[in-house]
C-alpha cells in the first residue's frame, strides 16, 4: 500500500468514524445513515471515554 492509498483509506475511515456534532473520531463505525450521528449527540446515552479520541484543539493562530 502506497502512502497515498494509507493517507485516502484514513480520510475514508474517519468520515464513517467522526460525529458531525461534537466532532469525536470513535474507534467504531457510527450509525450515520440511520441517526446521523453519535448516540450521546442523538438521545444523550453518555459515551465511554475509552471508546473515542478526544476532540483536536484548533490552532491558536497567535503570531509569536
Amino acid at each position: 500500500m502506497t502512502l497515498a492509498m494509507e493517507a485516502a483509506l484514513d480520510a475514508a475511515m474517519a468520515a464513517r468514524n467522526t460525529c458531525p456534532r461534537c466532532r469525536r473520531r470513535y474507534h467504531h463505525v457510527l450509525p450515520l445513515r440511520t441517526l446521523g450521528c453519535c448516540l450521546e449527540c442523538y438521545d444523550g446515552t453518555p459515551a465511554d471515554p475509552a471508546t473515542y479520541l478526544p476532540v483536536p484543539s484548533p490552532p491558536h493562530g497567535l503570531a509569536a
